[in-house]
């Protein structure tokens, strides 16, 4: 969650420090559908990807 919300929406998203000389036209950096999936498999995707990990070791307890 701090990747999402504090470097790719904040640091890279809102501020200048990732603005190549050059490249100002290129903005943003990460277009708003990719940052929606990004979102999606932080809080649905990765945690049933846990879940179901966590269910076939327990399997095997």
């Amino acid at each position: 969650m701090f990747d999402r919300l504090y470097i790719d929406w904040h640091w890279v998203g809102r501020t200048k420090a990732w603005i190549i000389p050059g490249t100002e036209d290129l903005m943003p950096c990460i277009p708003a559908k990719v940052h929606l999936l990004k979102w999606v498999y932080t809080l649905v995707l990765y945690p049933a990807c846990g879940a179901l990990v966590c269910w076939i070791v327990n399997l095997f307890l």
